[in-house]
C-alpha cells in the first residue's frame, strides 16, 4: 500500500503542471509574531526567492525556478543571519522540503512523508498547511472516531474503500484526499512587501539627541535596516527623505537627500548623512531636543548586478557623463582611489601590486607582463606518488606507463608554497608525458601528463600531479 500511495504522489504532476519544490520554515508556535515581523522577514527570504507565501508563524519559500542554487544548509546559515539582523530567535526554527504546500509543511512538523508512519493526526495537516499547528476541539472529535476505528496512520486510512470514507466524512476526506494526491494545485497567494519603505525610531525621553554625532549614531540602527530590506527586495536607495520631530511647537525638520548614484551599502550612507547633517545643523542649529526621527525611502531603483563590477575608464567611449559623475563622487566619498598592476612573483596572491592614483582619473598605463611561470596542474595528489624507473617507463601501483616526453624543467622553492615546516627544499619539476602500456581499469586513459619531481634525499621520483587525460 505504501508504494502505491508513494507511486500516486510521484506521479501528481504528470498532467503538465510545472513541477515545484517548496521549503518550509516553521518558525515555532510557541513564539507569536506580530504581523510586521513576519513581514520583515519574508522579505529577508526574498533574497532567496521572488516566490514566497506567508503562513501562521510559518514561510513558504517555492525554490523551483529561482534562478540560483540553493542547499538546505546554506539557507538555513542565511536565515540565522537575517533573524540575527531582525533580533529574532531562530534556535527552534524548523525546515521541511516537499513538492508541495502541504508536503513541505507535514515534512515540517512530523519529519516524515511515509504514510505508514504518519499520524492519522497529519489528515489536518493535508487540508490546512497555512495555519494548522494544534487540534482544536472538532478535530480532536473526528480523531478520536478515526482511533474507534481502529485508523491510526494514513495507511490505514488508505486501506479503507475510498466510497466508505466520503460516505462517512463526508468533504473532510474529500479535501484531504484533493490536497494530498493534487497539492500542486492548492491556491496560494505571493508575498509582496510594502511599496513604502520607512523606519522611525522608539525612543524614550532620555534618548532625546542635540547634535549631529548623537543623530547619527542613533539612526545608524535605522540605516542598517533599512539598507537591508532594500537589499532583500534587489532595489538600491536613489532618493529618501530624513523628518525630524522637534519637542516643540515647531514643524518638522525635513531633509530630503537624493543621491547621483543609487546607494547599496549602508557604512557610504551613513557618511554622506554625517556630512549632510553636520552642514544642516550648521546653517540652521536646532532650538530643542530632537525626540523622534523617521526615515522613508522615496525613490529606489532595481538592483544591477553588473553596478557590482563598476569600474572607470577613459579609454572607454562609452563612459557617459552620468557614469563618469557617479565614479568622481565615489572617489570623493572613498578618499582615495587604487589601481592594481601585475608582477612576477610565482604566488598567485603575490602576483599583484597596488597602485596609488589621483583622485581625478585612473592611470591609461596597461602593462602586458608575460607571465613566465609555467602552468600548474588540474589536478594535485594530497601526498605524491612514488614512481620507479624501469627502463624506458615509469611504474605507478604495478601499472607500466611508457615515457614519450619530458619538457617544461622548472625550480620550486619550499617558500613558494607558503607553508610551515617545509626546510626551504628546492626541488626540480618536469611536465612528462606517458602512455599507458596495457590500459587497465586502473588506468582510465590511454595517455596523460603527469608533474614529477626528484626526491633529492631519496633519489626517487615522485608524482605530484597530473596535467590532463586523454582517451
Amino acid at each position: 500500500m505504501k508504494e502505491q500511495v508513494k507511486e500516486q504522489i510521484e506521479s501528481k504532476n504528470k498532467d503538465g503542471v510545472h513541477p515545484m519544490e517548496w521549503w518550509c520554515v516553521d518558525l515555532g508556535q510557541s513564539t507569536q509574531y506580530t504581523s510586521l515581523k513576519l513581514e520583515e522577514l519574508a522579505e529577508g527570504f526574498l533574497r532567496f526567492t521572488p516566490d514566497i507565501v506567508m503562513g501562521k508563524n510559518r514561510i513558504f519559500l517555492e525554490m523551483s525556478r529561482t534562478k540560483k542554487l540553493f542547499r538546505l544548509d546554506s539557507i538555513q546559515k542565511r536565515a540565522q543571519v537575517i533573524a540575527q539582523r531582525l533580533k529574532v530567535d531562530s534556535k527552534h526554527w524548523q525546515w521541511g522540503i516537499g513538492k508541495t504546500i502541504p508536503e513541505s509543511w507535514v515534512q515540517c512538523r512530523w519529519k516524515n512523508l511515509y504514510t505508514k508512519l504518519l499520524s492519522v493526526d497529519a489528515i489536518f495537516d493535508f487540508i490546512d498547511p497555512f495555519s494548522h499547528s494544534l487540534l482544536a476541539r472538532a478535530e480532536q472529535e473526528k480523531v478520536a472516531l478515526f482511533h474507534a476505528l481502529g485508523i491510526r496512520t494514513l495507511e490505514d486510512l488508505f486501506r479503507i474503500p475510498h466510497d466508505s470514507l466520503l460516505v462517512r466524512f463526508g468533504g473532510l476526506f474529500d479535501q484531504f484526499s484533493r490536497n494530498f494526491f493534487e497539492g500542486c494545485k492548492i491556491g496560494w497567494t505571493r508575498f509582496k512587501p510594502h511599496i513604502d519603505l520607512i523606519e522611525n525610531t522608539k525612543w524614550n525621553a532620555d534618548e532625546w539627541v542635540v547634535d549631529s554625532e548623537s543623530l547619527i549614531f542613533a539612526i545608524k540602527p535605522l540605516v542598517d535596516h533599512l539598507m537591508t530590506r532594500l537589499y532583500c527586495q534587489h532595489k538600491s536607495l536613489k532618493a529618501m527623505e530624513l523628518k525630524m520631530s522637534l519637542d516643540s511647537s515647531a514643524p518638522d525638520r525635513l531633509m530630503l537627500l537624493s543621491f547621483a548614484f543609487p546607494q547599496t551599502s549602508a557604512q557610504l550612507l551613513l557618511k554622506i548623512l554625517r556630512e549632510r547633517i553636520s552642514h544642516e545643523m550648521q546653517k540652521n542649529p536646532l532650538t530643542d531636543p530632537i525626540m523622534k526621527v523617521s526615515l522613508k525611502v522615496t525613490e529606489a531603483a532595481e538592483r544591477d548586478q553588473r553596478s557590482l563590477a563598476f569600474s572607470y575608464s577613459e579609454q572607454n567611449s562609452e563612459f557617459s557623463d552620468d557614469l563618469r559623475e557617479r565614479w568622481m563622487e565615489l572617489i570623493s566619498y572613498l578618499g582615495t582611489a587604487f589601481q592594481t598592476e601585475i608582477t612576477e612573483h610565482p604566488l598567485p596572491e603575490h602576483s599583484w601590486k597596488k597602485v596609488q592614483t589621483a583622485t581625478s582619473s585612473l592611470s591609461k598605463k596597461t602593462d602586458n607582463v608575460s607571465h613566465l611561470f609555467a602552468k600548474r596542474p588540474l589536478q594535485l595528489f594530497p601526498a605524491p606518488i612514488l614512481l620507479s624507473r624501469v627502463g624506458t617507463f615509469l611504474k605507478k601501483d604495478n601499472e607500466l606507463w611508457r615515457i614519450r616526453e619530458f619538457s617544461c624543467e622548472e625550480k620550486i622553492a619550499g617558500h613558494e608554497w607558503d607553508v610551515e615546516n617545509t626546510n626551504g627544499f628546492d626541488r626540480t619539476y618536469y611536465r612528462v608525458k606517458v602512455e599507458a602500456s596495457v590500459p587497465t581499469v586502473h588506468a582510465q586513459a590511454h595517455h596523460e601528463e603527469w608533474w614529477i619531481y626528484k626526491d633529492e634525499l631519496r633519489h626517487k621520483l615522485m608524482l605530484h600531479g597530473v596535467y590532463c587525460q586523454s582517451a
